[in-house]
């Protein structure tokens, strides 16, 4: 099994070395190559000793963009990081004279801004734990959007996603998900409003898990997980969220609350909730871009580019219905040096508040970060 495994990695990498240095044209296809590298370095600057010191992997991204024809397009990705090779966009998209866009494949399900912000545009080094924790990622299913104007949505059906085939004990689960947006201009900066909800039937596969690391991986790759709850006997998730940004030249503002419900066949059906609110200015002058429901990356202006201030308070409660998976609340102060649209550097410190002890653990991050 290893030594087959070894061979699809090796296939693989060959493929997408072989499309960097030969470059397709088909007929109307054509080919780009897409990437991105995230180097960290994590240390503990107080009552941390849970945590491992060093250097992270944490993305090695490699993959590319297709055009097949004016109305088709795709991609492929694949993540090299320290824990293996794994999947992450296998996709065609079909777009239509009227603006919509049909999807086929395997990418994320449309919940939470923060989730669907790429992880080379983000604001902090790792994403909020009510963002990782309540929302899905990337499932295989299929998708409709549409974004004429100031108003858009988009919905999905869902299944499995790709690698879980050998950890599902039956049917896989089927979810169906939406999510709507207005994002009007107010006072000459961009105002956003959205709201999701997300309901999968897990058939019978009856186990849930809901944890999460403190907004950092150390350099054993974050196996350290400080709240975390694993619900038996459930039938189905229920995952609502809003989600509130105002973006206006180098400052911004941005929300997002989520709940997520969890039915059981048997015993009390827990809900658990999270939210953080964040803020960012440019001190540079930059503006993040946006478009559509979709936060961008700064890009600088000058040879010296662009440098960012950040700051963020989260909160997830895993505490209900008898399960005690924790409540944490993190501050995270951050600062980003933007050399170009694809190269930046990132500095973030995290101060961990956990309701089931007195330590505060106070966490160092740097990170490294190229993308094409």
């Amino acid at each position: 099994m290893q030594t087959t495994k070894k061979m699809i990695h090796r296939a693989v990498l060959f493929s997408l070395l072989s499309f960097m240095f030969f470059p397709v044209h088909l007929d109307a296809q054509e080919f780009n190559i897409r990437g991105r590298l995230h180097m960290d370095a994590f240390y503990g600057i107080n009552e941390a000793d849970q945590f491992s010191n060093g250097f992270n992997n944490r993305r090695a991204r490699m993959g590319m963009n297709g055009k097949i024809n004016d109305n088709w397009d795709g991609r492929i990705e694949v993540d090299f990081a320290d824990g293996g090779v794994s999947p992450n966009d296998f996709r065609f998209r079909r777009s239509f004279d009227h603006g919509g866009r049909l999807w086929l494949g395997q990418f994320k399900v449309p919940q939470g801004l923060n989730e669907l912000t790429s992880s080379n545009s983000i604001t902090f080094i790792e994403r909020s734990s009510p963002s990782n924790i309540i929302t899905d990622s990337r499932r295989i299913g299929m998708a409709y959007e549409y974004f004429p104007s100031t108003l858009g949505f988009k919905t999905m059906v869902y299944g499995r996603s790709l690698g879980q085939r050998g950890d599902l004990e039956d049917d896989m689960p089927l979810g169906a998900a939406f999510r709507g947006v207005f994002c009007p201009e107010v006072g000459g900066g961009n105002l956003h409003i959205g709201a999701s909800v997300a309901y999968e039937d897990l058939m019978d596969n009856r186990d849930v898990g809901f944890s999460d690391r403190p907004e950092a991986r150390d350099s054993k790759g974050g196996s350290v997980r400080m709240v975390s709850a694993g619900i038996d006997n459930a039938e189905s998730t229920l995952k609502n969220g809003v989600e509130l940004l105002y973006l206006n030249g180098p400052f911004s503002i941005e929300g997002e609350y989520f709940r997520a419900a969890v039915s059981r066949k048997e015993g009390d059906n827990p809900v658990f909730t999270g939210f953080h609110v964040q803020s960012s200015f440019v001190i540079t002058g930059e503006s993040r871009s946006y478009s559509k429901g979709s936060l961008g990356t700064v890009s600088p202006s000058g040879d010296a580019g662009a440098w960012e201030v950040a700051v963020r308070y989260s909160n997830i409660d895993l505490n209900d219905a008898g399960f005690d998976g924790g409540e944490q609340s993190n501050i995270t102060l951050g600062l980003n040096h933007y050399v170009s649209s694809g190269l930046r550097f990132m500095l973030n410190a995290i101060i961990v508040d956990l309701d089931y002890q007195d330590e505060r653990p106070v966490l160092g991050l740097i990170r490294a970060q190229y993308n094409f």
